[in-house]
């Protein structure tokens, strides 16, 4: 079992250009995927009693760089809450206790944080 890792906000920052690259490949992905699934779905019965679809093996390959891209973001320890508009948290202590940095793409640095129940309305302003 992996250990728990707390971010300090410089650490959640040296994240920022990763997640920015990710987020870009995992909306591009799942319009691709949406594209496919709206293509292949009246199609699924049918799949199911011929063998297949020709676009199936890409569909298989787009789901497959979507999680992996999902589980690399993860890797680090962050929580992605919404692809788009592309919020993160990142477990941190305050005052002994755990909160989230909240950020959200686009934002230049991690500006915010939010109690662990409180989610993205209840974000408060870092302190420099």
């Amino acid at each position: 079992m992996r250990r728990k890792r707390y971010f300090t906000v410089e650490e959640a920052n040296r994240l920022i250009p990763m997640l920015e690259q990710k987020l870009s490949e995992l909306r591009e992905f799942r319009e691709e995927l949406e594209e496919l699934g709206a293509e292949l779905t009246p199609l699924f019965e049918v799949i199911r009693h011929n063998g297949g679809h020709r676009k199936t093996p890409q569909f298989l390959e787009l789901t497959g760089k979507f999680r992996d891209a999902i589980e690399e973001i993860q890797s680090y320890g962050c929580t992605i809450k919404d692809i788009n508009p592309g919020l993160i948290d990142f477990p941190h202590l305050r005052e002994g206790r755990e909160v989230y940095l909240c950020w959200r793409a686009g934002e230049e640095a991690v500006l915010y944080w939010h109690e662990v129940d409180a989610g993205f309305a209840g974000r408060q302003l870092v302190e420099k």
